[in-house]
C-alpha cells in the first residue's frame, strides 16, 4: 500500500514537473498578465470602485495568446455602456414580474452566445454581458442598490479595458508570431533531443530505460496562438500556410518519436538491427540535422527557404535509402527472429515517417481571391447547430446558476454567474468530468491562496503596496500554470479567478465571510456548468474530430475528382485552399481536447493529428499536378500520358471515396469490413511514358513541370497508404 502511494506520488511530481518545466516565455507572459490585473487591481482601489468584477475581467481577458488593441477595447466599452444603460430600468420593470427573470436571463445569454460564440470578441461579450446581468441578481436582494452596482461593474470595466489596452499597445505588447515561432522552437528542441535518446536506445536496448516524455501536447496553445496571428497582423496566405504546416509538423514529430520511443523499449533481441547499425547510425545523424535546421528556421522568423534543392535532395535520398533497406529485409522464416524483424522494419517506417515530416514543402500558395460563387464547397445552413446547442447550454446554466443561487438568499453569491461565463466556452467539447475536477481543484487552490493572503498580508499590512505585492505574486502563478496542456491549464485559470473574487475589495482586508460566500458561488458555478454540459446536449471531442476529419476528406476528394476530370482553375485552387487551411485547425483542435476523454480519446487524437496531416499532404500533391497542368506544356498533354494520368488519377480519388465511406462507417453503428484495402494503384506505365520523354531539349521550366509532377504520382499512393493506417488505427480503438 506504501509503496503503491510512493509510486503515485513519483507519478504526480514527475507529471507537475513536466508540465510546470521553466521557460523564459512562459515567465515573461505570466509576468505580464499579472501585472495588468494587478494595476487593474490597485486603480480600481484607489477610485474607490466596489467590487472584483475589473480585476477578474483584466486577468481572464488578459490571458497569454489574448492581445486586446484599440478597436477591441472600444467595442467592450461601448458595450458595457449600452448593456449597463439598458439594464437598469429592464431590472426595475422585471422585479415587479419575478416570473420573467429566468425567462429573460435565458433568451439574453442565448442570444449572445449564438451571436459570438465563433467570434474572438465572444469572452469579451459574455464577461460584459455577465457583469451587467449580475445587476439583476443583486437587485433581487438589494433593490436599493441598482444604481451603484450598475456604476461599479462599468466602472471596473472600463478601467481593466484601459490598462489592457495601454498595456498591450503602448506598455508591453507582444506580438503572437514571435510567441509562436519561439514555441514551435522549443517544441522541435524538446521533440530532437527525445529523438536522441530514442535513437540510442534503440541502438543499446540493454542500456538504462527510456525517461517519460518531457512535455505534453502543446497543440491548443499554437492554434490560439496562430488565430491571434491571423486576426491581428493578417499575414498573406503564403505565410499563414507556412505557419500552419510548421504547427502541424511540430506535433506530428512529437507523435511519431513517441512510437519510435514504444519500439526502442520493445523487448525483443537486437541481433538484426545491430546488423544494421551504420544504416541506422547514418539516417539518425542526418535527421537530427534536419531537426535543428527546422528548429534554426523557426528561432530565424521562419524565412523563405534560399536553397532548398539541397535540404529536399538530403532527405529524399534518406527516405529513399530507408525505403530500400525495409525491402531488403525478406520475411523471417525462423519464428524466433519474427517479432525482432517486425520491430525493425516499424522502427525504419518511423523513421522513414519522420524524414518525410522534415522534407521542405515547396508551396505555391497564390494570392488571388477567388470569385464568390466558387467561395464554398458547400452552402452554409441557416442555423449553425453547434453554436445553437452551445448557446441553449449556456442559457440553461444561467437560468439554473440564478436558480441555485435565489434558494440561498444571498446577493454575495452573484459570483455563481460569473463562474458559469468563465468555465463555458465554446468549442470546447468532451472531458466534462476530468475539467470539472480541474477547475473545483483550482477553486480549492485559489480560495486557500486568499485565506492566506488575508492571514499573512491583510492582518499585518494596511497599506496599498503590500496588497498589490499579494495580487501579483498569487496572479503571477496562476497565470504561469494556466500556460500548461489542458491536464492542468484549467486548474491555473480558475485557481487566479477564484483568489480574485475572494480577496480583492477596495483595500486590504481580513473579514472571511464575504469571501466564504463569493467562494461558494465559483464552486457552485462549476459544479452547475458540469452538469448541464455533461447531461444536457452532451457533446464530445471525438465525435467532432472524426466530423471534422470528414470535412477534411470531403474537400480533397472533390479537389481530386476536379483535378481528375481536368476542370480546375487557378481561382478554384484558391478557394480550395483557403477551405483546407480552415478546416485543418478544427480537426487539430477537436483531436487536441479529445485526449482528456479516456484511452479511446487518445488513440482518436494521435490517428485525428496523422491522418490530418496526410490528408494536407495529399491535397498538396493534387495541386502541385493541378498547377503543372495548368501550365500548359506540350510535352505533358501527350495522349498516352494523359489516359495513364486520368487512370491513376481516379484510381486515387476511388482510393480515397473507400477510407472516407470507412471512416463514416467507424463513426455509425455500421459493421466495418475487414480491412481499409483501397484499389491498387499502378504507376508503372505511367512512370515509364514519362520517364521516356526525351527532356534534354526541353526548356528548363518544362523539365521542372515534368520532374515535380512525377514526384507527386510517386509520393501520392505512400501518402494514402499512410492515411490508410492511420484511419485503421482510429477504427481499431
Amino acid at each position: 500500500m506504501i509503496n503503491s502511494l510512493s509510486q503515485a506520488l513519483e507519478k504526480f511530481l514527475a507529471f507537475l514537473a513536466r508540465e510546470l518545466a521553466p521557460s523564459p516565455r512562459r515567465t515573461i507572459e505570466a509576468a505580464r498578465n499579472a501585472t495588468k490585473a494587478t494595476i487593474t487591481t490597485g486603480l480600481a482601489a484607489t477610485m474607490q470602485i466596489l467590487g472584483p468584477f475589473g480585476p477578474l475581467f483584466a486577468f481572464r481577458i488578459g490571458q497569454p495568446g489574448i492581445s486586446l488593441g484599440i478597436p477591441e477595447g472600444a467595442i467592450t466599452i461601448a458595450s458595457a455602456a449600452v448593456m449597463q444603460a439598458a439594464i437598469v430600468p429592464i431590472t426595475g420593470k422585471l422585479l415587479d414580474y419575478p416570473g420573467l427573470i429566468m425567462v429573460f436571463l435565458f433568451i439574453v445569454f442565448a442570444a449572445v452566445t449564438y451571436l459570438s460564440s465563433n467570434t474572438r470578441l465572444f469572452m469579451l461579450i459574455a464577461l460584459t454581458a455577465i457583469g451587467t446581468i449580475t445587476t439583476v441578481y443583486v437587485g433581487i436582494f438589494r433593490p436599493e442598490q441598482i444604481g451603484w452596482g450598475s456604476t461599479y461593474t462599468f466602472d471596473g470595466i472600463l478601467v481593466a479595458t484601459l490598462v489592457m489596452v495601454v498595456v498591450d499597445t503602448l506598455i508591453w505588447p507582444s506580438p503572437p508570431e514571435p510567441r509562436l515561432l519561439e514555441s514551435l522552437a522549443t517544441n522541435l528542441d524538446h521533440t530532437r533531443r527525445r529523438f536522441e535518446v530514442v535513437g540510442r536506445r534503440y541502438l543499446d536496448p540493454f542500456g538504462a530505460p527510456l525517461p517519460p516524455p518531457r512535455i505534453e501536447s502543446t497543440l491548443t496553445l499554437n492554434l490560439s496562438l496562430l488565430k491571434s496571428v491571423e486576426e491581428h497582423t493578417k499575414p498573406p496566405p503564403q505565410r499563414l500556410a507556412a505557419l500552419l504546416d510548421s504547427v502541424t509538423t511540430a506535433e506530428r514529430l512529437r507523435l511519431e518519436v513517441e512510437r519510435l520511443a514504444l519500439l526502442a523499449d520493445e523487448p525483443v533481441s537486437d541481433e538484426l538491427r545491430q546488423n544494421h547499425r551504420d544504416e541506422i547510425e547514418r539516417v539518425l545523424q542526418a535527421l537530427d540535422e534536419a531537426l535543428a535546421e527546422r528548429t534554426n528556421d523557426m528561432l530565424a522568423g521562419l524565412p523563405p527557404m534560399e536553397t532548398p534543392g539541397e535540404r529536399i535532395t538530403a532527405l529524399s535520398e534518406t527516405i529513399q535509402h530507408l525505403h530500400d533497406l525495409s525491402t531488403q529485409l525478406s520475411p523471417a522464416s525462423d519464428q524466433a527472429t519474427e517479432s525482432e524483424l517486425s520491430n525493425l522494419l516499424g522502427f525504419i517506417g518511423g523513421l522513414e515517417a519522420v524524414a518525410s515530416l522534415l522534407e521542405p514543402q515547396e508551396r505555391t500558395w497564390s494570392s488571388a481571391i477567388a470569385s464568390t460563387t466558387e467561395d464554398d464547397l458547400a452552402p452554409r445552413p441557416l442555423v449553425d447547430l453547434a453554436a445553437f446547442r452551445f448557446s441553449v447550454k449556456i442559457g440553461a446554466a444561467i437560468t439554473l446558476a440564478l436558480l441555485v443561487g435565489l434558494t440561498t438568499q444571498r446577493a454575495d453569491l452573484q459570483t455563481i454567474l460569473w463562474s458559469v461565463v468563465v468555465a463555458g466556452l465554446p468549442n470546447t467539447y468532451g472531458g466534462v468530468i476530468r475539467k470539472t475536477i480541474l477547475r473545483l481543484s483550482g477553486c480549492i487552490a485559489g480560495g486557500l491562496a486568499a485565506l492566506a493572503a488575508m492571514i499573512f498580508v491583510s492582518q499585518n499590512f494596511d497599506a496599498l503596496p503590500a496588497y498589490l505585492v499579494a495580487i501579483f505574486a498569487v496572479t503571477i502563478v496562476s497565470t504561469y500554470v494556466a500556460q500548461s496542456s489542458e491536464w492542468l491549464g484549467y486548474a491555473g485559470i480558475q485557481a487566479g479567478i477564484t483568489f480574485l473574487i475572494c480577496y480583492v475589495a477596495l483595500a486590504p482586508s481580513s473579514n472571511v465571510y464575504a469571501p466564504l460566500w463569493r467562494f461558494w458561488g465559483i464552486v457552485l458555478g462549476v459544479l452547475t456548468t458540469g452538469v448541464v454540459f455533461l447531461f444536457l446536449w452532451p457533446e464530445y471531442a471525438t465525435d467532432k474530430a472524426i466530423e471534422s476529419l470528414e470535412k477534411l476528406m470531403r474537400i480533397t476528394l472533390t479537389f481530386g475528382k476536379e483535378v481528375a476530370e481536368r476542370r480546375i482553375t487557378d481561382g478554384r485552387i484558391t478557394s480550395v485552399e483557403r477551405h483546407l487551411s480552415t478546416t485543418l485547425p478544427e480537426v487539430l483542435n477537436m483531436a487536441d481536447q479529445a485526449r482528456l476523454e479516456g484511452r479511446w480519446g487518445t488513440i482518436v487524437s494521435a490517428a485525428a493529428i496523422e491522418a490530418a496531416t496526410t490528408i494536407i499532404r495529399i491535397a498538396y500533391r493534387f495541386e502541385v499536378i493541378a498547377r503543372a497542368r495548368n501550365a500548359v506544356s506540350p510535352v505533358l498533354q501527350l495522349r498516352t500520358i494523359l489516359e495513364h494520368q486520368t487512370t491513376f488519377e481516379q484510381a486515387c480519388c476511388t482510393a480515397l471515396e473507400i477510407q472516407l465511406a470507412n471512416l463514416r462507417r467507424s463513426h455509425s453503428s455500421e459493421p466495418l469490413p475487414q480491412s481499409f484495402a483501397a484499389p491498387t494503384i499502378d504507376l508503372t506505365a505511367m512512370t515509364d511514358d514519362m520517364a521516356a520523354v526525351d527532356s534534354t531539349h526541353l526548356p528548363p521550366e518544362t523539365r521542372m513541370l515534368l520532374t515535380t509532377e512525377l514526384e507527386s504520382y510517386r509520393r501520392l499512393p505512400v501518402l494514402i497508404r499512410c492515411l490508410d493506417t492511420a484511419l485503421s488505427r482510429m477504427a481499431s480503438s
